[in-house]
């Protein structure tokens, strides 16, 4: 048989058929992000300002392997574009923080807040107040919107009210001394550290449960993201409790560092900060019982202890009359002063204010992180031995608590003016609290995810000797 010949002979007229090439359009994704200009056109304290700068400090190029190399410009790319993205959403951001500024050269630490209180409007001005009672010193703590305010006696008052219309919501005596005091996932539950055992109680003061296990309470931290409740005896434990589930998820011996004086939580990965008599930090994780972290604070008792909303700096306060302020992502020490006086509590706000309480007056210090603690930028005096000091967040407004009751003050330009609807909304109706609730239960991180995230920079140090001080 002979050969099949094809129907059709390509000849020199018939054109070949051209392959289809895409035009030659730029991706936005390829597109290098200029970090240095991000930081430049952005507010200074911003969140992005903040981010482009440490950002730009990482260079890919100082890896010693490639492997490495790639792994963080992968890394600092997608960074980047999120950075780019979070400038991009400040434009919805209208509202504006300010601090106080004096026409003349007056120190603002010598104006009073009767001053503050009659140059701005009514609803702000009802925001500083003071209540006078008798059965102190108090602890506080404020619920998650910032609305609803939980006060706790050490003679066994417990209030609960919002603070800013004053509508008291619920109110007990214990008949028992009460150490701390703590809000859960909704402001209708609360926790308090009672002389024997932890109870639980719900908006009308009716007791839901009560942890035996937990002998001689002292302090209470709440995480939000893992719903744990963690709580410190003076018998040397410390203790976490799933309130979804009432199970203990975790309960260990501090050994030499335990019943420490403060203990403090980093919204950013869950971790618990202690420090106690030895001066040490320590960090704490429900999956490991020994500190994740130690570092030599002071030599001392630790006073005070506050970690800033970003979770990249904490401060520290003692018996030495020192205040310092380190960075978690390297440990090394920014900043210190010293401070006259009885230190009894400090923390740090939105806007990277710091608030001492040091015997019966308030120092607050404005942009200690970059500027360090220099003059004071305002004071308050309370007339009782402060006990613990705390902003409210997303409010120009700093709580006290001393002996002789509980006073709120207004500290212009502390808080962020931007907050996040989902979990900050001090607005939110009875429908968006119980949506809310069910999100955080669908949400919830397992224990297990409680870890120290920057465990990756002890792998990433042998091949990368740059950028000091970047998030990793």
């Amino acid at each position: 048989m002979g050969k099949i010949k094809p129907k059709h002979k390509y000849t020199k007229d018939v054109k070949p058929i051209k392959k289809f090439e895409r035009p030659n359009v730029k991706n936005e994704e390829d597109e290098e992000v200029d970090l240095a200009t991000l930081a430049e056109e952005a507010p200074t304290n911003s969140v992005v300002a903040i981010r482009a700068k440490e950002l730009g400090k990482l260079d890919p190029e100082k890896a010693k392997h490639g492997i490495a190399k790639k792994r963080l410009e992968k890394r600092k790319k997608r960074l980047a574009e999120g950075v780019k993205l979070a400038a991009d959403a400040e434009v919805l951001n209208t509202e504006e923080a300010g601090f106080l500024q004096m026409e003349d050269d007056t120190p603002t630490y010598n104006v009073r807040q009767t001053e503050i209180t009659s140059a701005i409007d009514m609803a702000t001005a009802a925001r500083s107040f003071s209540l006078d009672l008798s059965f102190g010193p108090y602890r506080f703590d404020y619920g998650i919107n910032g609305r609803e305010l939980i006060i706790g006696g050490r003679r066994g008052h417990v209030g609960v009210f919002d603070w800013m219309t004053k509508d008291l919501l619920a109110e007990r005596d214990m008949l028992e001394a009460v150490n701390d005091v703590s809000f859960l996932h909704v402001s209708t539950i609360f926790a308090t550290a009672q002389k024997r055992w932890v109870h639980i109680y719900d908006e009308q003061g009716i007791e839901l449960h009560c942890m035996k296990k937990f002998n001689e309470p002292k302090l209470l931290e709440f995480l939000p993201r893992h719903l744990l409740l963690v709580a410190t005896t003076a018998t040397g434990y410390l203790h976490y409790l799933d309130i979804s589930t009432g199970e203990v998820v975790a309960s260990y011996r501090m050994k030499e560092e335990g019943n420490p004086q403060c203990i403090k939580k980093n919204e950013t990965n869950g971790i618990l900060l202690s420090g106690g008599p030895s001066g040490n930090i320590c960090m704490w994780s429900p999956s490991v019982k020994e500190p994740i972290v130690t570092v030599k604070a002071h030599t001392g008792l630790i006073r005070g202890l506050a970690v800033d909303h970003s979770g990249n700096y904490f401060a520290t306060a003692s018996t030495d009359q020192r205040v310092k302020i380190f960075d978690i992502r390297n440990y090394k020490q920014l900043h210190v002063a010293n401070i006259s006086g009885q230190i009894n509590g400090i923390d740090v706000s939105q806007r990277d204010c710091l608030a001492v309480g040091t015997g019966q007056k308030v120092l607050i210090y404005e942009n200690v992180i970059t500027n360090g603690i220099r003059k004071p930028y305002l004071n308050h005096f309370v007339g009782g031995d402060i006990r613990q000091v705390e902003f409210c967040a997303h409010e120009d407004a700093l709580g006290i608590g001393h002996s002789k009751g509980f006073a709120s003050i207004i500290v212009p330009g502390s808080g962020d003016p931007d907050m996040a609807g989902l979990m900050h909304n001090p607005f939110e109706s009875k429908n968006q609290r119980r949506e809310r609730e069910v999100r955080m239960l669908l949400d919830k991180l397992q224990p297990e995810t409680n870890q120290w995230y920057r465990c990756q920079s002890k792998r990433l140090s042998r091949c990368w000797n740059g950028a000091k001080g970047f998030d990793l």
